[in-house]
């Protein structure tokens, strides 16, 4: 007798529209990644990033090449992590660029401060990582960012959101 359990579903073909539709069922943090300094901040959405190190406190953050902030993190050496609660959806989309505006602009919704290096830090977050780039790798269509945390905040006591199948969620301990 054999005790093998079947596959859960037949393998499909690698795909990038497969890929991205099995993608859609791993959570990720919902944070925007800044830069720069004003009139030439620029920043964006993103659920592509997690800690690397704690010793040194160091993340990583995964930007497409074709974003605005892109060549603004390599150009400065900086980008400050934040990551979202809850109440930041609007401004999540805002940078997702899903209302059309680029760079600066989008810095007029929620208050931003500077930390260490200058890349805006949104207060309130429920933390942010402000970040001397270490390192830059490009794969595809995006690079890797390491970056050395020189200083951070966190809000206690609050909830980081995820995105989903399409969908802001309150992640639920089980």
């Amino acid at each position: 007798m054999s005790s093998a359990t079947p596959p859960l579903s037949e393998p499909s073909p690698l795909d990038a529209a497969a890929f991205r539709a099995a993608m859609r069922n791993v959570p990720g943090t919902v944070s925007i990644v800044t830069t720069g300094r004003a009139p030439n901040r620029h920043g964006l959405t993103l659920t592509a990033g997690c800690s690397l190190s704690a010793a040194p406190p160091s993340v990583l953050v995964c930007v497409n090449r074709s974003a605005g902030a892109h060549d603004t993190i390599l150009s400065s050496g900086s980008f400050c992590w934040n990551i979202l609660g809850g109440e930041h959806r609007d401004l999540a989309l805002k940078f997702s660029g899903q209302d059309g505006s680029k760079g600066d602009i989008r810095f007029g919704d929620g208050l931003w401060c500077d930390l260490k290096t200058g890349a805006p830090s949104l207060v309130g977050a429920v933390c942010s990582f402000d970040c001397r780039v270490l390192n830059a790798y490009s794969d595809s269509s995006h690079t890797i960012f390491t970056g050395e945390v020189v200083a951070q905040t966190t809000r206690a006591g609050c909830e980081a959101v995820v995105y989903i199948d399409g969908s802001f969620a309150a992640p639920k301990a089980v």
